[in-house]
C-alpha cells in the first residue's frame, strides 16, 4: 500500500513539476506561431503569379498577424527586455535564429509585390497589412 502510495505521489509530483514549463513557454509558442504565418506568407507570395495570388497571400498574412497581436502586445508587455530583438534568452535562441531568417525572407517576398503595385486590392491589402503590423508593435 505504501508502495502504491508513494508511486502515485512521485506520478503526480512528477506531472505537476513538467507541467508547470519553462518561463518562456508562452513566449517560444507566440513566436512560433508567427514564424509558421511568416512561413507561410512567404510560400504563398513565391508562388504567387498575379494580383489575385498576392491579394489572398496579404488577407491571410494580415488575417493571421491581427490574431496574434494580442498575444505579442501581452508577450512585449511581460516581457519588455524581448523587445530589443538582442540578447534573446538562451531558451529562446532557436526561435530568435527563426524569426530573423525570416524576417529576411518576408522582406524579400515584399518585392514580388512591386510588380502588381498598381492593383486597387493589391494596395488595400497592402494598407490593411501595414495597420495590422502596426498594431503588433504597439
Amino acid at each position: 500500500m505504501k508502495k502504491t502510495l508513494l508511486a502515485a505521489l512521485v506520478a503526480l509530483l512528477s506531472t505537476a513539476i513538467l507541467s508547470c514549463g519553462g518561463k518562456y513557454d508562452d513566449v517560444d509558442r507566440t513566436l512560433s506561431d508567427y514564424a509558421d504565418a511568416m512561413e507561410d506568407y512567404v510560400s504563398r507570395m513565391d508562388k504567387a503569379d498575379n494580383a489575385d495570388a498576392v491579394v489572398k497571400a496579404m488577407n491571410d498574412y494580415t488575417r493571421k498577424m491581427k490574431s496574434l497581436a494580442p498575444r505579442l502586445k501581452e508577450m512585449n508587455e511581460k516581457f519588455p527586455e524581448l523587445a530589443s530583438g538582442k540578447d534573446f534568452p538562451k531558451e529562446l535562441e532557436k526561435i530568435s535564429k527563426r524569426m530573423e531568417d525570416l524576417s529576411q525572407k518576408v522582406q524579400t517576398t515584399m518585392m514580388k509585390t512591386m510588380k502588381f503595385m498598381m492593383d486597387p486590392d493589391v494596395q488595400k491589402a497592402m494598407t490593411d497589412q501595414a495597420h495590422a503590423m502596426a498594431q503588433v508593435s504597439q
